[in-house]
């Protein structure tokens, strides 16, 4: 029996999918249990906004620096071996930081050590990750298995920083990392059996810089593209601020601890969960241009509501209503993206979209940390808030092919770009 197209599970109907993605839940589930016991184990050491922030800025440092590389790699190799192996340093980064807190002998610089480590790793594990979606699906699945994707990660963390959070206060933070690396075999194996429709590679026919230049000049020359990652890049610069600053929201702010830290951004999780399964249930939108930009709105309004709560059902409301509004708005860019590249540039593609996300994490991490340690935490999470909806007002007037693209109709202008990738 097959499902319908526009099911939200559409694209479970696929074999490979499915089991890439009952991997990828599970696993992330542990991964969420891990980052939510970091960060809140480095704000305990530190008391710190600026130092807790620091985490997250060494871990997203070296997309800045490796992204595109991880592009180029991800276009020239088996996508599913390459994952095999980041995956692998991943459950050995868990478990070496398991190992240390069991120890008693964990310090501060050596979580942010391993956090770049995680960092350096997922420069290639990102773009490989996204760019092997397209083999595992039909075309017309494509945006329901990127939005499934988005569900994935944002379910897990419905769950994982709960948990987190509970076993923190019950255990200690030793046995969060090791969950951690107990639940990378899921995805491992699912990568060992799945078996990913042939896609072309650009294996050493070309040079690597050359590669690099070829996927850059695309992106730049194609308006389309250009004003969607300049969406994704705002979005990571200004969006993830009250991320950075949970453990300070949970504690300062309204009276919490570990526990407290886990419900906020499980309630993160509630809501990214509903807007990505929101994005898989309608399938490609006539104007994602338009949604994209107005979901950037509300998730700056529910920046700005978080900022201003001191109780915390109606910190985990706001939370909610945030995070769901910026997966939708990531999960649209996302898929809009992967529909109009061709498969020849995906990798390079997708890692300009790690680059923009992750990259600008840098930024987003000094402005919550130095901001937070300044003026604190609300106040910082508001001003993320306006300098958001300012950033995406800018970037809309700017870009009126992204807002104005109509999917339903073929591309007015003879640029290729601009018409849907074919498999």
């Amino acid at each position: 029996m097959t499902l319908p197209r526009l099911s939200t599970f559409a694209a479970l109907r696929h074999r490979n999918y499915r089991l890439f993605w009952t991997g990828m839940v599970v696993t992330l589930v542990g991964m969420w249990v891990q980052s939510t016991a970091q960060s809140f184990l480095v704000w305990e050491l530190t008391r710190s906004p600026l130092s807790t922030s620091l985490t997250t800025l060494f871990f997203s440092l070296p997309s800045t620096v490796l992204a595109l590389a991880g592009g180029v790699v991800a276009d020239r190799v088996d996508r599913r071996r390459l994952l095999l192996v980041t995956q692998s340093i991943f459950m050995l980064q868990s478990a070496v930081l398991a190992t240390l807190t069991f120890f008693g002998i964990i310090r501060v610089w050596q979580i942010y050590l391993l956090a770049l480590v995680n960092g350096t790793v997922m420069a290639f594990d990102s773009p490989t990750r996204q760019s092997l979606i397209p083999s595992l699906v039909e075309r017309e699945d494509l945006t329901n298995a990127v939005a499934l994707s988005s569900t994935a990660f944002n379910a897990s963390r419905v769950i994982g920083p709960p948990i987190g959070g509970l076993i923190y206060a019950a255990v200690g933070p030793a046995w969060c990392f090791a969950v951690s690396a107990i639940a990378y075999p899921a995805i491992l194996t699912s990568l060992y059996v799945i078996r990913p429709a042939q896609t072309l590679l650009q294996r050493a026919r070309t040079h690597p810089l050359r590669d690099l230049r070829e996927g850059v000049g695309f992106a730049v020359r194609n308006p389309l593209i250009r004003g969607l990652l300049l969406m994704v890049a705002l979005n990571g610069a200004f969006a993830f601020t009250y991320i950075v600053l949970m453990p300070v929201i949970a504690s300062q702010v309204l009276g919490g601890g570990a526990r407290e830290n886990g419900f906020l951004i499980g309630a993160a999780g509630v809501g990214a969960t509903l807007g990505a399964l929101g994005v898989a249930s309608v399938g490609t939108p006539r104007r994602p241009g338009r949604i994209i930009v107005g979901f950037g709105f509300a998730g700056a309004i529910g920046l700005v509501a978080l900022s201003l709560s001191r109780q915390l059902q109606l910190s985990m409301a706001a939370t909610a209503f945030a995070a769901g509004s910026i997966m939708s708005f990531l999960a649209t860019c996302n898929s809009t993206i992967q529909a109009y590249t061709p498969d020849a540039l995906r990798g390079r593609i997708m890692s300009l979209y790690t680059f923009a996300l992750i990259g600008s994490g840098p930024f987003n991490a000094l402005l919550a940390g130095a901001l937070g340690n300044t003026v604190g935490a609300p106040l910082t999470i508001a001003i993320s808030g306006v300098l958001m909806a300012v950033a995406i007002a800018v970037i809309a007037s700017r870009h009126r092919a992204m807002v104005d693209l109509d999917t339903y109709e073929p591309a007015l202008s003879a640029e290729p770009a601009l018409e849907p990738a074919r498999r």
